[in-house]
This record gives C-alpha cells, sequence and structure tokens, in this order.
C-alpha cells in the first residue's frame, strides 16, 4: 500500500470539513442576509441627528481645499466659518437663515442673500423638516463603509444634485457632494463631530456691523 495514501485521505478530510463549513456559512449568508438602509432608515437617522458642530475639510473639482469650522441645527440653520484657505470670491461665512443663504467675505461684511429654493440645497433643508421624500430620491447605495443618498429636484426646476454620506454602520452624516446649477462639483466631509441638544442662536447670527459702519 502506498505510504502517502493516509497522509492524502487525512488532508482530503481536513479539506472536506473545510469546505462543508464554507458551505453552510454561504447558505446562512443567502438564507440571512443583512438588511440594507432604506430611506425610511435615512429619515429616521435625519430626525435624531439633533444639532452638531465641529470642522469640515471641502474639495472642489477644481482642486481648491478649504477648511473651517461647522455648526448645524437643520432643517433651516447653518454656519460655515472657513479658517485655512478662501472660498471662491472670498466668500468665508456661509450661513443658512431660514429660506437664505447669506454669505459674507468675514463676519460684520456686507451679507449678499441667496434664495435657498434657487440651489440643489432646497431638497433638504426647506425651513420646515428635515425629511426627504420618495419624489427627491435618484438613488441610494452603499459604497464600502458608507451610504450614499443622491436627491434631485423632482419637478426638475433647479438643476444640480445632491448626494448625502452617512456612515452605513452607525447612519451617521459624514457629508455631502453638492453639483450645483454651474455644473461645479464640490465635497464636504465633516469631522471632529460633536452633537447637542441644541445650538445658541448666536452660531447664526447675521452680524454687518463693520458694514454698516462704513456706510455711515
Amino acid at each position: 500500500m502506498n505510504s502517502n495514501f493516509p497522509r492524502f485521505t487525512g488532508w482530503f478530510s481536513q479539506f472536506s470539513a473545510i469546505w462543508v463549513l464554507a458551505c453552510a456559512l454561504l447558505i446562512m449568508s443567502v438564507a440571512s442576509p443583512v438588511r440594507a438602509a432604506s430611506l425610511a432608515d435615512i429619515n429616521a437617522a435625519l430626525a435624531d441627528m439633533g444639532d452638531l458642530s465641529g470642522q469640515f475639510v471641502q474639495s472642489s473639482s477644481g482642486g481648491e481645499t478649504l477648511q473651517g469650522d461647522f455648526f448645524l441645527a437643520l432643517p433651516d440653520r447653518f454656519r460655515f466659518v472657513y479658517t485655512q484657505g478662501r472660498a471662491q470670491g472670498g466668500q468665508n461665512v456661509v450661513t443658512l437663515r431660514g429660506n437664505w443663504l447669506v454669505v459674507q467675505e468675514f463676519q460684520g461684511a456686507e451679507a449678499n442673500r441667496y434664495p435657498v429654493s434657487a440651489t440643489p440645497l432646497h431638497l433638504l433643508v426647506d425651513g420646515r423638516s428635515l425629511h426627504i421624500r420618495p419624489s427627491q430620491l435618484e438613488a441610494l447605495t452603499e459604497k464600502g463603509g458608507s451610504i450614499e443618498v443622491a436627491l434631485r429636484d423632482p419637478e426638475g426646476d433647479v438643476p444640480g444634485r445632491l448626494v448625502l454620506i452617512f456612515d452605513s454602520k452607525t447612519l451617521a452624516l459624514q457629508g455631502w457632494r453638492l453639483l450645483d446649477i454651474q455644473q461645479q462639483r464640490s465635497t464636504v466631509w465633516l469631522h471632529n463631530v460633536t452633537r447637542h441638544a441644541r445650538l445658541a442662536e448666536d452660531n447664526f447670527r447675521i452680524d454687518e456691523s463693520i458694514a454698516e459702519a462704513e456706510d455711515e
């Protein structure tokens, strides 16, 4: 008898056991798949998000990188203060108040106001509720450890696209990508995020004191 045969049969037995275990795990994974996140899950996460503060990094399709501090009290208030780099056109403070985006070169400078309804941001911040309607949802996909929720205006009145990015395990908001009316793309990532029961209103106050003093 071949002396190698017992060695072969021993190896084959081990291989067979591993194969059976792998097949069992495969059958279990098919029979009990992990439930993918739904729009209802995303809306529940948004409703539970609360007020947030922290730092952000913003990058544009042109390669520009900006950084700063943020305060979020959605659906009707946020502020982004740029501390490193300069936003396009020297815009260093961007504040959402109700239905208006307010842009200033610095706190206290003249405020330029733009209606949120003219930007893709109105898909999320309509001043009333933090809720995504099924008609706004273009796609919901999972990529790596993130879930991307792509939104478009269902009526097509406002061009552009907003993609919200969530952690796939915790559904915490990680950032977003924005394609605006001019087809300019920017991506914002949130870091060192702190949750608050409620942020103070001073974080969103529009100060034009310097601009008013210069007009006198």
